[in-house]
């Protein structure tokens, strides 16, 4: 396969010992899609009948028909799904793509875009849809496996193109379902930086907050391991340039090198948390998002910063950590010096005046919620990753600095 980019691995799927998943990252690449399209396919059919899963502002971006182009001579079932996803936007979508019976799925879009393909994947082998069996496979895991998963990022920082999970928003519920299994894993993903051009500031820096955040948290997650910790600072040294107001007031994506730089950066995190779990910071942000409507990476910088200083404060008598409270310090300043900062309070106060100059507020009045935020907070097992202990008072103190 040509290109302006490179294969950088055939990555590995988190608790699989199989390498599955081609990741393509360059300039270009994106013309290819239609050639690993008939590559990934299951059978021999010509042509190959193919789900592609957009947003509507797939079809407002210069470079859609190059998409189109390269998925010529494919049977194409082109859905579009708005919103983040719910169980009804999902069985939809599923409903959808049933009449097409596809071979393939191919996401091109942001983080929404990309969890709704994979857990429509799933969806196509359950016999019956409704909200239960959403819920129930989101508690029980998924099985598999599902049609093959073509992951084409179009927004730099989510990395969902590299986790074998997809977020699900119950807001009849009332909360955040995340659907797990390896039919969730996406068979390729391809990196084409290409794609970023027409993102808004504030998209971006919302999305960059994000791979910030799974990056810091895969490093000290009590789920983390070696390789988790070398991803997460491999992320957070690719975005680090980024960490002050200047750099934030100027993220035109101008520059291809650029560009491709924070894809590979929410690609990395991706890898992390697919392997160590997010922790606090991303607890904080589905109550913030539910009830706020933020967008969810910056749900994730509204408390980043504080849980920054609160975790490097982690001691003895509160560590959450068997490995104990000096493996936690010690992956907190991993996390510090990857992302070029002097101090974590250094790292806090670099991650706040980056909010600020993408345009994103960095405090949010909580309270006459703060209490119902904190305990919503810690009903997710997010929070049961996070390295020093948590409880509802100490929450709330933290929301209410």
């Amino acid at each position: 396969m040509a290109g302006s980019g490179k294969i950088i691995s055939h990555t590995t799927a988190p608790g699989s010992s199989k390498a599955n998943q081609l990741t393509l990252a360059g300039p270009g690449y994106a013309d290819y899609i239609g050639t690993i399209v008939r590559d990934l396919a299951p059978t021999q059919c010509d042509p190959v009948r193919v789900l592609l899963v957009v947003s509507a502002r797939f079809y407002l971006r210069s470079w859609r028909n190059r998409i189109l182009q390269a998925l010529s001579g494919t049977n194409i079932n082109l859905a579009t799904h708005a919103g983040l996803p719910t169980p009804e936007s999902v069985i939809r979508l599923t409903l959808m793509a049933k009449a097409g019976r596809p071979e393939i799925i191919v996401a091109v879009g942001g983080g929404s875009i990309m969890d709704a393909a994979k857990a429509t994947a799933v969806l196509l082998g359950q016999p019956e849809l409704n909200i239960g069996i959403v819920r129930q496979l989101c508690a029980e895991g998924a099985p598999g496996p599902g049609p093959p998963v073509v992951a084409v990022p179009t927004t730099p920082g989510t990395g969902a193109e590299a986790t074998p999970f997809a977020t699900i928003w119950d807001r009849d519920g009332g909360r955040k379902l995340s659907m797990r299994g390896q039919a969730l894993f996406p068979a390729a993903a391809v990196l084409d930086p290409d794609l970023l051009v027409g993102l808004s500031g504030k998209q971006v820096g919302s999305c960059i907050l994000d791979t910030i955040a799974q990056a810091i948290e895969a490093t000290w997650s009590t789920g983390a391991d070696d390789v988790a910790e070398k991803f997460g600072s491999a992320a957070l040294a690719k975005v680090s340039g980024l960490l002050d107001g200047t750099a934030g007031q100027s993220l035109d994506l101008a520059d291809p090198g650029g560009r491709q730089a924070l894809l590979l950066a929410g690609h990395y995190s991706g890898r992390a948390i697919a392997i160590a779990g997010t922790t606090l910071c991303h607890a904080l942000s589905y109550p913030l998002t539910l009830r706020y409507g933020l967008p969810h990476g910056h749900a994730c910088g509204i408390t980043l910063g504080r849980v920054i200083e609160y975790n490097a404060a982690v001691d003895v008598s509160d560590c959450a950590d068997p490995r104990g409270a000096e493996r936690v310090r010690q992956a907190v300043s991993t996390a510090v010096s990857a992302a070029g900062a002097t101090s974590a309070s250094d790292l806090a106060r670099r991650v706040d005046e980056f909010m600020l100059a993408s345009g994103l507020s960095s405090n949010i009045d909580l309270r006459a919620d703060v209490h119902g935020v904190a305990a919503e907070a810690l009903g997710y097992d997010r929070s049961c990753n996070n390295p020093r202990q948590v409880d509802q008072g100490r929450l709330v103190q933290l929301l209410n600095r």
